[in-house]
């Protein structure tokens, strides 16, 4: 008999650290229907805790593009990182926004909700 896992404990990817208990991202990634916030989602939860930058999912979502992608597309990633975070935590995940780097670029982290609070 196949049992799902309901949540899992995660450690944060620098020190190991417990930061939270969420549900399986497999479970939550099947939830997820708009090809944009997969992409999101994907990039995001390939590093638990680690921060991704704005420039990376411009690139994941748009580099093949012969145009490059929309001259919005910085604001696109906003809404659709916004939706995706309404989206994940029913599931016990959030996504945080800090900014940091040269230029103060965005930089996102899939968390555990309580890892946030």
């Amino acid at each position: 008999m196949n049992v799902v896992a309901r949540v899992q404990t995660y450690c944060c990817p620098s020190c190991g650290g417990f930061i939270g208990e969420a549900a399986p991202i497999e479970q939550v990634r099947e939830s997820i229907t708009v090809p944009a916030q997969r992409i999101i989602f994907d990039l995001l939860s390939r590093s638990i805790g680690r921060a991704v930058h704005r420039n990376a999912i411009i690139e994941l979502m748009y580099g093949g593009r012969s145009d490059g992608g929309p001259d919005t597309a910085d604001h696109v990633v906003k809404a659709q990182v916004s939706q995706l975070r309404r989206r994940i935590e029913p599931f016990g995940w959030t996504i945080s926004v800090s900014r940091g780097g040269s230029g103060h670029l965005a930089q996102w982290r899939l968390i555990p909700t309580e890892a946030s609070a």
